[in-house]
């Protein structure tokens, strides 16, 4: 069975810089073509037994119209555009917060699980950003290599760390918080 997913709505500046944006285009295709038709009309002979001053003005005004409509969707595409930048950032700002919020509350219910030893691994994994090669944890907190492998085994299997191949040693990433967390 298929997912059915929503259609979400666009913004009213979205739409408008669409709208700006054809109309752009639009604008200069108009130019293009009115610009050839202007230089076949004076400079062809194909046109010879037709009085060309008269098309020539109104050839010249849809020019400067369709000339000024560029210039017109142009300016409210880039305001637009300016909005829609300004809301994107805005989502951004409070997602970053939300995310924030979450991994604090998150490494709160982490060490509620986590025994001591555990606890200062995971501890020291968050100060050094997430990351750390395996032989670094072996040399900083003193414990044996197979302390540390034994510790690392229990946090992989609660979900809290993943370990990754890096040479002749692991690289320990922590994972974000999932239910696969549970008590010792």
């Amino acid at each position: 069975m298929r997912k059915r997913v929503e259609a979400r709505p666009l913004s009213k500046t979205l739409m408008s810089a669409i709208v700006s944006s054809v109309v752009a285009v639009a604008a200069v295709i108009l130019l293009i073509l009115l610009s050839f038709v202007l230089f076949l009309l004076l400079d062809s002979s194909l046109f010879s037994n037709l009085p060309v001053r008269p098309y020539s003005y109104y050839i010249i005004g849809a020019i400067s119209a369709s000339a000024v409509l560029l210039v017109v969707s142009l300016v409210f595409l880039f305001r637009n555009m300016e909005s829609i930048s300004y809301e994107a950032a805005d989502r951004k700002v409070v997602q970053n917060e939300i995310i924030r919020t979450e991994l604090a509350q998150s490494e709160d219910v982490v060490m509620k699980y986590l025994d001591e030893g555990e606890k200062e691994i995971y501890s020291l994994l968050l100060d050094a950003g997430g990351t750390l090669l395996q032989r670094d944890i072996t040399s900083v907190k003193g414990y044996s290599k197979a302390t540390i492998t034994r510790i690392l085994n229990r946090l992989e299997s609660k979900g809290a760390i993943e370990r990754m191949r890096h040479g002749t040693t692991n690289q320990i990433v922590l994972k974000r918080v999932s239910k696969k967390i549970s008590p010792k």
